[in-house]
């Protein structure tokens, strides 16, 4: 057995819960929380840097943390539930807001669905590995901004200091 009753409760309902979201509809929306970026380029070309070092801390502790109480194997089958559970949505969440971007700016959005993707799966794996494992942290803050319709694609300032960029 995989897991025990109250662990796969406990991702049973997050897979529910991630199922039900209107990704990226709030994309372009005005925030008094986040800093707003309107285009794909921008948070990833000018913030690239900065989000790839905070993503990254992030990302190493989560997982050193996921590997000290879980299997490898466990950490897989939740990544890959959530693929399952989101991956078409997503997809064409994205792709969505790159016509809307486009017919907003003139500028192409296109050509990298697939790593948009796959920053939005792995995020919801880890805020779903976070939630097992009783813990509110980094990828839970993110999961509750794109569960907005959102995306938290960047970061601005060092951290800590500083604050999510979001479509």
């Amino acid at each position: 057995m995989l897991w025990k009753s109250s662990q796969q409760s406990i991702i049973d309902n997050f897979i529910s819960q991630i199922k039900s979201i209107e990704w990226l509809k709030q994309t372009g929306t005005p925030s008094t929380k986040f800093w707003v970026v309107d285009t794909i380029w921008e948070a990833c070309d000018i913030h690239g840097e900065q989000m790839m070092k905070v993503w990254g801390y992030h990302s190493e502790k989560i997982e050193k943390k996921a590997l000290s109480k879980l299997t490898e194997q466990q950490i897989d089958t939740i990544f890959e539930a959530v693929s399952l559970a989101i991956g078409n949505q997503v997809y064409e969440a994205i792709c969505d807001l790159e016509d809307k971007i486009g017919q907003e700016t003139g500028e192409d959005q296109s050509g990298i669905e697939e790593e948009i993707l796959n920053f939005i799966k792995r995020d919801t794996a880890w805020a779903c590995i976070e939630h097992l494992l009783g813990e509110k942290d980094f990828f839970s803050r993110i999961y509750e901004i794109n569960k907005s319709g959102r995306w938290a694609c960047s970061w601005v300032g060092k951290y800590p200091d500083g604050n999510f960029i979001i479509m």
